[in-house]
């Protein structure tokens, strides 16, 4: 009897199976390739080939539907946004084989949409970026007066299905009103009326919260010290901190108004210009910074499953804060997209660091404090995965841009 978990190819589901293993529970990690990155573990217990979710979702369902009636599992994680919305549009079914610790597929829904989270957040009194909606009859010229550039475009929703197939939205700078216009509307054709920000410059922030039946069981928050891309995205290199009482209850209010259950992320940036927390998104899932987590003290995925058995374990709020957690390759991208991009590009300011100051902050690959997140000499394996398929996609680049030369 063991926990099934979803998208093997994750970062964050390398971390959850290692925590579950470390704790004798046996893990089946399901993906849509042979091999996986939390596949490799040698906490993994066993593999299940899939197919992709991405563009054969109905398919997915069937092959987990069947894998479940198995009677083999007794908890089902799914671990990205699209596994978890297809589970739990099957989640009746399921539950008649296996414990699905998830939200509905409404309040799911809800939380994907970034103008409802953000008039939620309005409502609580969590600090937000100034935003515009079209939808609230104002008018695009109008709103490309009142904002200094660069400015964002943000879709609603950062995955949209068309056609059976999973597409992913992404955020946009714009650096004048033409610049505005011509990528609103790109982004409108998209996913309907995408949100207009201010580009708030800051140190990030995250609150991690495991909510269950409507109570706070566990929380934990970290720093962002370096993002893939520079300007603004995932976590390659951060730092656990003490828990801020009033931005842990604001985003656990926030969670409460959607009725959430189970983990969640909920991204803050500290505003340059007055020191004050605003909002930037809310993941309802597991973050791929989850490693820095446990290393801190916070085993997050041990006590989702106790609770999804039906236990009730103590909440904790305690964990060790200056625990630093690196995801070297991600950091490696990180610097060459520095060095390819100029001051300017994507909201990139001069105030970043130089290329030779982001070079030499790349290189300091020891800390006392410090861990790599997905290399660990008890668990090499996944460390290996990993290099594999970064030589293999540098690669599939290179060849790309020679045949795109050739075409020429």
């Amino acid at each position: 009897m063991s926990v099934f978990v979803t998208d093997g190819e994750q970062r964050a589901t390398l971390a959850l199976v290692r925590a579950l293993g470390r704790a004798g529970i046996p893990v089946t990690v399901g993906s849509a390739t042979p091999s996986s990155l939390a596949g490799s573990s040698r906490f993994c217990e066993g593999r299940v080939q899939y197919p992709r979710p991405a563009d054969q979702g109905e398919a997915f369902q069937s092959k987990v539907r069947n894998e479940m009636q198995s009677g083999n599992y007794r908890v089902l994680i799914p671990m990205t946004d699209i596994t978890t919305i297809l589970v739990a549009q099957i989640r009746k079914e399921l539950e008649a084989f296996v414990r699905v610790p998830i939200s509905t597929e409404e309040q799911i829904g809800r939380v994907r949409d970034k103008r409802q989270v953000l008039l939620e957040a309005r409502k609580i009194g969590i600090g937000c970026p100034e935003t515009f909606m079209l939808g609230d009859d104002q008018d695009l010229r109008e709103i490309s007066l009142k904002l200094p550039y660069p400015v964002v475009i943000k879709p609603r929703l950062s995955w949209i299905r068309r056609n059976g197939e999973w597409l992913s939205t992404s955020v946009e700078y714009a650096c004048d009103a033409e610049d505005l216009k011509r990528k609103y509307q790109q982004a409108h054709s998209l996913v309907p009326d995408p949100l207009v920000q201010e580009h708030v410059r800051g140190e990030g922030r995250g609150v991690f919260l495991l909510v269950w039946n409507g109570e706070l069981k566990a929380a934990f928050s970290h720093r962002r010290l370096r993002e893939k891309p520079p300007w603004g995205g995932v976590s390659v290199y951060r730092e656990s901190i003490p828990l801020d009482r009033e931005m842990v209850d604001k985003s656990y209010q926030l969670l409460q108004a959607f009725g959430w259950q189970g983990p969640a992320m909920v991204e803050y940036k500290v505003d340059n210009r007055d020191g004050q927390l605003k909002l930037m998104e809310v993941n309802g899932r597991f973050w791929g910074s989850l490693q820095l987590a446990l290393d801190s003290g916070m085993n997050f995925p041990l006590l989702y499953y106790r609770l999804a058995m039906g236990e009730n374990p103590a909440s904790q709020f305690t964990y060790r804060a200056g625990a630093r957690s690196r995801w070297l390759l991600g950091d490696l991208d990180q610097l060459l997209i520095r060095w390819k991009h100029r001051v300017g590009q994507n909201g990139l300011f001069a105030s970043e660091p130089s290329k030779l100051r982001a070079s030499l902050d790349f290189l300091k690959f020891y800390e006392p404090n410090l861990r790599y997140e997905i290399l660990r000499f008890e668990d090499p394996a996944p460390g290996w995965c990993e290099c594999r398929q970064y030589i293999r996609t540098l690669l599939h680049r290179s060849g790309s841009g020679k045949e795109g030369s050739r075409a020429h």
